[in-house]
């Protein structure tokens, strides 16, 4: 016993000393101007991108907010220095992985106005109020707080958001067993998960894809659906979703 709960805790600490040398390797190269530096940061750490460049534009929000609950003017120099290095990041995430969406992202963040904050932070309300509805197995309800979630993020530009909200959709189409409507929800969040780089999210939209459009029928969709999947599980660990997933795609043979 003591031996497993020494290997956690080690385990434990390595995740959070990757996290902290990441976001320290961040800070350090966006200081010393080193933009190649940063894009191959990036390269090594995909799953770490958004994250960390989004540390930066909640943190700067949560400073707006605090002072406008006290009555007071926002710290305009720790506000600056953290967009510019939110957009800085994001500039390099883009050309790390040739992709548009994080400085779109990121400079669309930067630039709300009052009421498109507080649109980003109902559209957040949202989404948790549509997974508490699927865990309660109120399937309508869910559906009815993910569409609402994905209608205020996709116009403000928060694509993270926007990606959230359709997966909610997606299930909570699949839980009504309104397939076709839960596939195009499904495909839009996987996606956007990709672009995003946030391979377990994606991973969950391309396994649920496969199952969905190997029971309507599609199979060379499916099929495709199922290799992304399975491609994505190896990576990340999980061997129990990969054997699922290869029987699947040998059933869609």
């Amino acid at each position: 016993m003591k031996l497993t709960l020494a290997s956690a805790l080690l385990s434990l600490f390595a995740v959070q000393d990757a996290e902290k040398s990441v976001a320290e390797r961040y800070h350090a190269l966006v200081a010393a101007d080193d933009r190649a530096g940063v894009v191959a940061l990036w390269r090594e750490h995909p799953g770490d991108t958004l994250p960390t460049i989004d540390r930066d534009l909640e943190g700067s929000l949560a400073l707006i907010e605090k002072a406008e609950n006290d009555g007071v003017e926002p710290d305009r120099d720790a506000i600056a220095a953290m967009h510019a290095r939110a957009r800085f990041g994001a500039l390099a995430a883009d050309e790390a992985f040739g992709t548009t969406i994080f400085a779109d992202y990121a400079h669309a963040f930067i630039g709300w106005n009052a009421e498109e904050r507080k649109r980003f932070r109902a559209g957040q309300a949202a989404f948790g109020a549509a997974r508490r509805a699927m865990k309660a197995g109120e399937h309508e309800a869910a559906l009815k707080h993910a569409t609402e979630c994905e209608n205020l993020a996709r116009p403000l530009g928060d694509w993270w958001g926007t990606a959230m909200g359709a997966s909610a959709r997606g299930a909570a189409f699949s839980a009504l067993g309104r397939a076709g409507e839960a596939i195009a929800a499904l495909g839009s969040a996987a996606n956007l998960y990709h672009d995003l780089r946030l391979a377990s999210s994606e991973y969950a939209q391309w396994r649920s894809l496969a199952a969905l459009l190997a029971q309507e029928g599609s199979k060379p969709r499916a099929a495709l659906a199922a290799e992304r999947a399975l491609a994505l599980a190896e990576s990340l660990g999980d061997r129990e979703g990969a054997e699922a997933l290869a029987k699947l795609q040998a059933e869609l043979r």
